[in-house]
């Protein structure tokens, strides 16, 4: 008798040993061990924090396509990727310092972030230091999530020759437009009420 209460003393503590071993599922971490942080959860001032781009992954970019997908990192290690804004429509622009299209357009792009909560607008810049980016982001107010592509991976990812390019993801993560060269405000309404109809 004492054996068997052992037998099932010993069992129970070892399946209580094993169930603390099981991740929460509802904490869904990705099998490479990455969680995305909510960008809600991103720092709310310039630049969102002014996350580095990491993690790019390589496909095609015409309309119709699933976006190619890629992650950017605050400085304390929390991060985000395009696959966890999939139900959000999404806004890349593609932008340096230096381009005069860029920063004739970059008011309109402001002012979708600002007016426009439900689309997701990601800056990136292209190859650029952090202190000319900062300077640019505080002369336009830029809030958004200002993404430094300092190695150009995602701009070469897309496909990028030009400069400002913007690429429109649906809220599949399918490409369903982009455009290289300046934005007017006529033209990117037309652009967003396609992905982001009311």
């Amino acid at each position: 008798m004492k054996k068997w209460l052992a037998l099932l003393l010993f069992a129970g503590l070892a399946t209580l040993a094993l169930a603390a071993c099981v991740p929460d599922a509802s904490e869904e971490v990705a099998p490479d061990g990455f969680t995305a942080t909510p960008l809600d959860e991103f720092p709310a001032g310039l630049g969102a924090g002014f996350p580095v781009a990491d993690r790019v992954e390589e496909g095609d970019t015409a309309a119709g396509d699933a976006a190619p997908n890629f992650a950017f990192f605050l400085a304390d290690g929390r991060g985000a990727d395009l696959a966890s804004l999939q139900g959000r429509p999404v806004v890349i622009n593609f932008w340096a310092t230096w381009c005069g299209p860029c920063r004739a357009e970059m008011p309109e792009l402001v002012a979708l972030h600002n007016d426009n909560p439900a689309v997701v607008v990601l800056e990136v810049n292209v190859r650029e230091k952090l202190d000319a980016v900062e300077a640019f982001a505080a002369e336009f107010g830029m809030k958004m999530p200002v993404i430094l592509d300092a190695e150009g991976a995602i701009g070469r990812a897309y496909g990028v020759r030009n400069m400002p390019t913007t690429v429109f993801v649906d809220v599949d993560g399918t490409i369903d437009a982009r455009w290289a060269g300046l934005l007017t405000a006529e033209q990117l309404t037309v652009f967003v009420e396609q992905i982001a109809p009311q």
